[in-house]
């Protein structure tokens, strides 16, 4: 595990970012468990601007596709994937037709 303190992503100028709290996870400033629950519980944002050519939105850090891409680029495991899923999907607070099944 790295020492270094991970950096404070609760400023008040700021909304956190899934893309950067992955890349801290990634880097082993998070435990696993802490990363599943805290992604499992993330307030994912609507994607917007879907291009073809682009699936992962440049411009939106907040999206089940970030998660995807981390899932591609090796950051997170295909097991923390469903592990986030099936707790997103036993949410109480989710909606009835679930979350886009994008990761």
């Amino acid at each position: 595990m790295n020492d270094t303190p991970a950096p404070d992503m609760s400023a008040a100028d700021s909304a956190p970012s899934l893309r950067a709290y992955l890349g801290l996870y990634a880097a082993g400033f998070v435990e696993r468990e802490q990363m599943i629950a805290t992604v499992a519980g993330w307030p994912f944002e609507t994607e917007e601007g879907l291009d073809e050519g682009h699936p992962e939105p440049t411009h939106q850090d907040n999206t089940l596709s970030v998660l995807a891409a981390a899932r591609l680029l090796g950051q997170v495991t295909r097991e923390d994937v469903a592990e986030i899923q099936h707790r997103i999907d036993s949410r109480p607070d989710r909606p009835a037709d679930g979350p886009e099944r994008r990761p």
